[in-house]
């Protein structure tokens, strides 16, 4: 018995642990047009309640739990129920083991996205009646303070939502959802909620487990089809899979924000590796899908990517430098700063680099300068290779 009670505290333990912002390395921009480097909301009753819990519409989202047998689907709703009704005890059931349990708690965590009010669980006394052990939950706030924070919740969410219409595609839906989040919500280690979608939506301050909530809570009031996914890199990650057109895909909010370099020069920028990719793109960063909470559908397709669906794929040289003229005219057109393409293999994306700046005519002058010549541009055109490992480059105008 006192081996149980001891393993079940040491795996509530673990799966109560923040799961930490990821953090990259700074990248460097480099001068290419010159020889100088540089470097709305729904009426609401106003009345909140202080004696239960009243969870929004939206925030439940499914997938692992969905092929449940009736003993585990059992312990889910029982947990869900303990946890929705603000009680602070329920038996352990004896029909699951111990290593089910645990992962059922793991699964709860990423399903329910409303339960940022639990501060812990862990294993309490034996009941000798039922034969089995008590889990006892504690929680950080009020009933009252739980249903305000709830509340400002979907209210933030709804002003998000109020952006989109009808005739905008999913494809649009989620990337002004990846892009509002990227641009509008700061990654923080210190916040209090930043593992919650109240802190993503309400204080604008998020780890990666709050990125992933509020992303999942705009789909779901949305209707796309989504799932939380866990993996890891040097520590625990956790992020976003959507269903479009009949095909699953990756979103990593936290990691397309940009380093503070880039948004020095832009402060609008929005980073588009992780939208829409597929196992094969996330797994080179990510390393590692954790199939411990269950098995994430595969991602094999790159139809949807952001690269591919906005026409920045390049093939060859001669489209890469096209695309890049193209992409520039429409910048200096409509006032945006930078832009990004995507080549086809690593020896593609390193002749580019080579033909882009090699002098190409008997005046000394580099393709990129013969762009921005023929499209009147006066200004530098810097580029960084911070994602060269997926041959992709970043273009500033200045």
């Amino acid at each position: 018995m006192k081996l149980i009670k001891r393993y079940f505290l040491i795996f509530t333990a673990a799966l109560m642990t923040l799961l930490p912002a990821c953090h990259k390395n700074e990248p460097e921009l480099t001068v290419i047009t010159h020889d100088t480097d540089v470097s709305a909301s729904e009426d609401v009753s106003d009345e909140i309640s202080e004696t239960e819990i009243r969870i929004p519409e939206g925030m439940v989202t499914r997938y692992a739990s969905l092929d449940f047998d009736k003993r585990m689907q059992e312990a889910y709703d029982g947990i869900v129920d303990t946890i929705t009704g603000y009680e602070k005890k329920s038996l352990i059931p004896l029909t699951v083991s111990t290593k089910d349990y645990s992962k059922i708690l793991g699964i709860v965590r990423c399903e329910q996205l409303a339960f940022f009010y639990l501060e812990n669980r862990t294993v309490g006394d034996y009941n000798s009646a039922a034969q089995t052990f008590e889990m006892d939950f504690q929680y950080k706030y009020t009933i009252k303070e739980v249903n305000t924070m709830l509340r400002q919740t979907e209210e933030e969410a709804k002003k998000i939502i109020a952006l989109t219409d009808d005739s905008m595609s999913d494809y649009e839906k989620l990337k002004l959802f990846h892009d509002y989040l990227v641009r509008n919500v700061e990654s923080s280690v210190d916040s209090e909620h930043a593992d919650s979608i109240y802190g993503a939506l309400v204080e604008k301050q998020a780890l990666c487990e709050g990125y992933a909530k509020a992303f999942s809570y705009l789909c779901n009031l949305s209707g796309i089809e989504n799932m939380i996914v866990t993996g890891f890199t040097e520590i625990d990650h956790m992020w976003n899979m959507v269903k479009l057109d009949g095909k699953w895909y990756h979103i990593d909010i936290g990691w397309d924000k940009p380093a503070e370099a880039l948004t020095a020069r832009c402060p609008d920028m929005v980073l588009y590796q992780y939208f829409l990719a597929s196992d094969s793109v996330i797994q080179n960063d990510h390393r590692s899908i954790s199939r411990s909470l269950g098995d994430p559908p595969a991602a094999d397709s790159d139809d949807m990517s952001y690269f591919v669906h906005e026409g920045k794929y390049a093939h060859n040289y001669d489209e890469a430098l096209a695309m890049i003229e193209d992409t520039c005219r429409s910048c200096i057109d409509s006032g945006q700063k930078y832009f990004m393409i995507k080549l086809d293999s690593s020896n593609l994306y390193l002749s580019t680099l080579n033909e882009l700046t090699r002098p190409s005519d008997d005046e000394g002058n580099s393709d990129i300068r013969a762009v921005a010549d023929r499209l009147g541009y006066k200004g530098n055109i810097s580029y960084t290779d911070y994602y060269k490992n997926y041959r992709i480059l970043i273009f500033i105008l200045d």
